[in-house]
């Protein structure tokens, strides 16, 4: 089936063969494939009419003209062959749209393609449901994990659906899950924003790549106008299955996923487990979440955990003592703490520092419970620092500001200016619930927050 850059290379090869020809005559010779008029009168529309431009829109050709606006999609087997005038009519030929000087002449086996024709100041109606050129520029990680937060479809399977990406078709979805390392029967719903990112960028890297090929010639499409797609030389798993992966040198299996076959490395796009991260405002409930999730036997990491086991570390003194030019000595967390809440600069510097081995660490410790299905990393300050992009899925301890003032008074015996001076620094309880794909109510008992965990993780699971 001829997909986006395939549809592409037709589209520029017609635009340089016949140019702004007029069109003399039109013989449909199969009545169904004109979809939205009448076949006498899409002959008849067309007749005089100049091509002035050549477009396309996924795996729509869109060919204006001096009136009109014709549309054809070619689906499974349809294919453009430019002749001399009055060639003979092949019995898959269904279409025949004679010009000054030669004809071209669609030739569909399986009869699915179709044509549309619309007047110049029409809606493309057909056009309606596609989703984002894969160029777009404002097509982008948060975008499609907006999109997509509530859909449980694979990921293989999600590529191929045109009203989120338009153009991606079975060939290369395959090329682009293996170039981002994705398991294609992750779900989708459980994609981070920067692995969306990487998403975009294969898929943008693969369709440029095969269109300066001329496309994938596999089975029974060409180009027909003379260009053959090169592109199935470069393809890494499409089509070589129980052969050696170029990377690994693991055999590549086949798969079947809702019906279409799908090409993957088992080690280069190895199952790797859901990271969440837990979040909250201080004083949520946090920990009571992470513990009890160390009780059903679920790995934990807090980044407050590795934070303060870094500041133990004499490499970590030294660092932060030379970026702050005080002593090792000086160096404890209520310092750090004072220099945070005291001066901007001196705590981008900090926070920058820490941040980093704090998320080298976090990812480490993913890496090394790859066998696990569920990990969760408790982050208070997830969205305040932009991590949120970087995991799976995203829960915040959702909570009331009286529970949370009572905690901090009466359990962490903390002043109230420290209380306001530590939510002050951090997004209010309504934005951080906003932000997240799953809220925990920790509004009342242990017993209801207990019961809301349960239900994530049965999500989580699903």
């Amino acid at each position: 089936m001829p997909e986006l850059p395939e549809v592409e290379t037709v589209v520029r090869t017609l635009e340089r063969q016949i140019g702004s020809k007029k069109i003399k005559e039109v013989k449909v010779c199969w009545d169904n494939i004109i979809a939205n008029v009448r076949p006498e009168v899409f002959a008849s529309a067309l007749i005089n009419q100049r091509l002035e431009k050549y477009d396309r829109r996924g795996k729509f050709l869109i060919f204006t003209l001096t009136d009109y606006i014709l549309v054809s999609h070619l689906r499974m087997e349809g294919k453009f062959f430019i002749h001399p005038l009055n060639t003979a009519k092949d019995k898959h030929t269904h279409v025949i749209f004679r010009m000054e000087d030669l004809e071209l002449h669609y030739n569909d086996v399986r009869k699915f393609g179709r044509f549309y024709l619309y007047r110049k100041q029409d809606s493309l109606t057909c056009l309606d449901n596609l989703g984002y050129e894969p160029f777009d520029e404002t097509l982008a990680g948060p975008v499609l994990r907006k999109l997509t937060l509530k859909d449980k479809m694979v990921i293989k399977t999600k590529l191929l659906d045109q009203s989120l990406i338009a153009g991606i078709g079975n060939i290369y979805a395959n090329e682009i899950c293996f170039r981002c390392g994705l398991d294609p029967l992750r779900k989708s719903c459980y994609i981070s924003v920067s692995k969306w990112d990487e998403v975009i960028e294969a898929t943008r890297e693969v369709l440029r790549q095969a269109i300066e090929q001329g496309g994938t010639t596999i089975r029974s499409y060409t180009s027909s106008l003379g260009v053959t797609g090169l592109f199935q030389q470069s393809l890494m798993v499409h089509a070589r299955e129980k052969e050696s992966c170029y990377c690994c040198g693991s055999e590549i299996i086949k798969i079947r996923v809702n019906g279409r076959g799908t090409y993957y490395c088992p080690v280069c796009q190895r199952r790797k487990p859901l990271v969440v991260a837990v979040t909250g405002c201080i004083g949520s409930g946090k920990s009571e979440v992470s513990s009890y999730l160390k009780e059903r036997g679920y790995l934990t990491i807090s980044s407050d955990e590795i934070n303060a086991d870094l500041l133990k570390q004499p490499q970590t003194i030294a660092d932060l003592a030379a970026i702050l030019g005080c002593q090792k000595e000086d160096i404890d967390k209520k310092y750090l703490s004072e220099v945070i809440f005291s001066q901007s600069a001196a705590k981008e510097k900090v926070e920058s520092y820490l941040h980093q081995r704090i998320y080298q660490e976090i990812a480490s410790w993913i890496k090394e419970n790859e066998a696990e299905k569920l990990l969760f990393v408790e982050v208070p300050l997830l969205y305040e620092v932009g991590w949120d992009r970087y995991f799976d899925y995203n829960v915040n301890v959702d909570s009331r500001p009286e529970l949370i003032y009572q905690r901090l008074l009466e359990n962490r015996k903390m002043k109230k200016e420290e209380v306001d001076r530590r939510l002050r620094n951090q997004l209010s309880l309504a934005e951080k619930a906003k932000r997240a794909d799953y809220n925990l109510d920790n509004r009342s008992t242990l017993e209801k927050l207990h019961d809301s965990i349960e239900t994530l993780i049965r999500r989580l699971e699903y």
